[in-house]
């Protein structure tokens, strides 16, 4: 029997023609292998999201860290061969400065809130990103930075900033990090910064982040300490409708081994939104904070696509966004609460 081909409409940039299915649907399925003849279909593979994290270790001077930064979000923009361009870029935790507690102040900067066109605004280091997002039309989850409030005081800012250099979301870190594990790692981000009062999810409608989907993805932002509290993550899912989890982080050589996979997996399976965790780098030797680095790309199954290792690199992955809903449909946790026993509530 002769194998024969079916045509197949025009796809656009995110599908693809393949004389076959898209094998497996779902993560853990393998193809079997048929011992008959088979006829081969055209087959429109799902959109699919390419997305690029930036892994680095900021310095001391802040120019030389927005040089840094901007010379790698470069680089993500002209992937390797074979791998597609990204839609959104995305940088780690305080990545313009060193990550002490007694530092943040000298680096801090003003973050205005979203609506602001950044380009030229009074964040040295969020104007390099938003001139960067506006020249490549990409939109970029811009990490943190310390921020210098209008009240004063200070916090750890993530921002997310659009195609067209405007700020499209602000987040301040809600968890401070403070922490002292024997014979690790103590630090206290409280000495110097104050925790933020909402939950951050940018509503997809109208397609913000200009992915080119027909369902855009409703974007959390947490910031590193933040994802160790599940229901602030069930919330941003059930209440504020997250698919996808951004979280720029730093956690370090004694809490990363032991949990850091563990926890955005846990959140990517709780909420069955992708997590996108991206780190800073580890530094060389024993200076500056040390970073355990691994950034990572979970999917809502809990399965990791991609891992950085621990030195300064990009990060390439693609979301299939169609795998949030297949997974609440197959395991559909959302609909099974007991709320007459129990329920999450914002305050």
């Amino acid at each position: 029997m002769a194998l024969a081909a079916m045509s197949a409409e025009p796809v656009g940039d995110f599908g693809c023609r393949s004389p076959e299915v898209c094998w497996p649907a779902l993560p853990g399925l393998t193809k079997p292998k048929s011992a008959t003849p088979v006829r081969l279909h055209y087959h429109r593979c799902p959109p699919l999201l390419p997305l690029a994290l930036v892994q680095l270790q900021p310095g001391e001077d802040p120019a030389n860290n927005r040089d840094a930064a901007e010379a790698w979000l470069e680089q993500a923009l002209d992937p390797p061969a074979g791998t597609p361009r990204p839609r959104l870029l995305m940088l780690p935790e305080i990545w313009n400065a060193p990550y002490a507690a007694t530092r943040f102040e000298d680096y801090a900067e003003p973050v205005p809130e979203p609506g602001n066109l950044l380009a030229d605004g009074l964040s040295p280091s969020l104007g390099m990103v938003a001139r960067l997002a506006r020249r490549h039309r990409v939109s970029v989850i811009a990490g943190s930075i310390p921020e210098r409030g209008a009240d004063g005081l200070l916090y750890n800012t993530a921002t997310v900033i659009g195609p067209d250099g405007r700020l499209l979301a602000k987040h301040r870190k809600l968890h401070l990090f403070d922490v002292d594990v024997p014979g690790g790692i103590r630090f206290r981000e409280s000495d110097s910064l104050t925790g933020g009062n909402r939950l951050t999810v940018l509503d997809g409608v109208d397609d913000p982040l200009g992915t080119g989907l027909t369902e855009p993805p409703n974007l959390g932002l947490l910031i590193c300490y933040d994802i160790r509290f599940p229901e602030l993550a069930l919330l941003m899912q059930q209440q504020l409708g997250a698919t996808v989890i951004a979280c720029p982080a730093a956690f370090n050589t004694t809490t990363g081994p032991r949990h850091w996979e563990l926890v955005m997996r846990a959140r990517a399976v709780d909420t069955q939104c992708f997590v996108v965790a991206c780190s800073t780098a580890r530094p060389h030797g024993d200076d500056g904070y040390p970073s355990y680095g691994h950034s990572l790309v979970i999917d809502p199954w809990g399965t990791v696509l991609a891992e950085a290792e621990t030195g300064e690199q990009v990060l390439h992955a693609q979301l299939d966004l169609a795998q949030v809903t297949l997974a609440r449909q197959a395991i559909p946790t959302g609909s099974q609460r007991r709320n007459d026993l129990y329920r999450l509530s914002r305050v």
